[in-house]
């Protein structure tokens, strides 16, 4: 580690502002060095569940583009011919069969504006794009440097989550909806969610479990 900030020292001196940044990031991965050979599983369950989010959205955007052409790509469009915020896929076209699945989901798709559920769709979109930005930045931050052993798995599941709806957010201007939660015909969920959007919940309420059961065993600092 010396000699990397040695060498760093020797190329970067003329631009002292960019070698104190890059000296502080070394020390930050070097004093955390032992505890981030342990993140390494939950990197890659960050990489799975935003794997899992993007490519639940890019095949059935694609599917929907073949139907209805691009025009289903941008959320501003008003497409009379398909209804776009309001297009209902049978899981036959989706994945080949019913499998019982509708029962208890359909496959609605709309483009979601706010965060998610849909909450705070009123706000812009750049806007809550940074806002997302600079909550995954510090939950990361967090994780790295004052997390318990028991937070670890339910942040890498809302972090992951949230990276897949900030892409959404970056590339479109909106977040892809298609998950509609309903029993029978006697009860539908209120709003229309990704998969992002089950992981990020599902870790809230494992992080907040996981608090519960352990909050005389473990105390971080």
């Amino acid at each position: 580690m010396k000699t990397v900030t040695r060498t760093l020292k020797n190329q970067l001196v003329p631009n002292s502002d960019l070698y104190l940044i890059l000296r502080h990031l070394i020390a930050i991965f070097s004093e955390n060095g032992e505890k981030m050979k342990k993140f390494w599983k939950y990197i890659a369950i960050i990489f799975i569940v935003f794997a899992a989010d993007f490519f639940s959205k890019h095949y059935l955007l694609h599917l929907l583009a073949d139907k209805y052409g691009d025009v289903i790509y941008n959320p501003n469009a008003i497409c009379a011919k398909c209804h776009i915020n309001g297009v209902i896929i049978s899981w036959k076209d989706l994945i080949g069969g019913d499998y019982g699945l509708s029962n208890l989901f359909n496959i609605h798709f709309i483009w979601n504006k706010g965060v998610s559920f849909s909450a705070f769709n009123f706000m812009m979109p750049i806007v809550l794009g940074v806002i997302t930005a600079l909550i995954i930045l510090w939950l990361i931050y967090y994780m790295i440097k004052k997390a318990c052993g028991y937070e670890y798995l339910p942040l890498a599941f809302i972090i992951g989550g949230a990276i897949g709806n900030f892409i959404d957010r970056m590339r479109f201007g909106a977040v892809a909806d298609f998950i509609q939660w309903h029993i029978g015909g006697l009860w539908t969920f209120p709003a229309i969610f990704n998969v992002g959007d089950i992981f990020i919940t599902f870790g809230v309420i494992l992080y907040l479990v996981n608090m519960f059961l352990n909050r005389k065993k473990c105390s971080c600092k």
